[in-house]
């Protein structure tokens, strides 16, 4: 079960940090060579709303299979002391992190809706397309700082995962 649950948990990081990556550096910048916006906000809201049930899935199996490795994989000397190992510290700024993505995510669907709203008012006409850029560059560099930060996650997992680093008395 221990192996099951690695292969699910690092699955859940592809399947949350991989889209992100193409939606930052491929998908985002291709919308903004569709200059009618009743267009690319058709096109913005399919690939964000599935990449957001794809997330949420992603996010609750990462929470499950990482306390599952916390309390079956960790030997129990560790787990029961671990600000005295390297583990300690690593697991907690891990958690915190992760805290901090759930965060960003949340603060991304606000301003994603808020871009949605003010992009149907440009559309009913009730407002200029140049009132979107700023909206727009909040969501994009949001959408930066979550990659950095799910990348930052990614990394003291790994760091987590090697009990010859991890394990090692602080």
């Amino acid at each position: 079960m221990d192996n099951i649950s690695l292969i699910l948990h690092v699955s859940a990081a592809v399947l949350f940090i991989g889209p992100q990556v193409i939606l930052f550096l491929a998908v985002v910048p291709a919308t903004w060579l569709i200059e009618d916006q009743r267009l690319r906000r058709d096109v913005t809201m399919v690939v964000t709303q599935r990449f957001a049930k794809l997330s949420a899935v992603a996010l609750v199996l990462l929470l499950v299979t990482g306390l599952y490795q916390f309390y079956s994989v960790v030997p129990t000397a560790i787990s029961d002391d671990m600000m005295s190992y390297r583990f300690g510290t690593l697991f907690m700024t891990k958690m915190i992190l992760f805290t901090i993505v759930v965060a960003l995510v949340a603060l991304h669907v606000v301003v994603g809706r808020s871009v949605g709203q003010l992009t149907e008012a440009v559309i009913a006409g009730e407002g200029e397309e140049f009132e979107l850029d700023n909206p727009r560059r909040r969501s994009f560099l949001l959408s930066a700082l979550l990659m950095f930060v799910s990348f930052a996650v990614l990394a003291f997992g790994v760091m987590l995962g090697r009990g010859e680093f991890s394990y090692m008395a602080s």
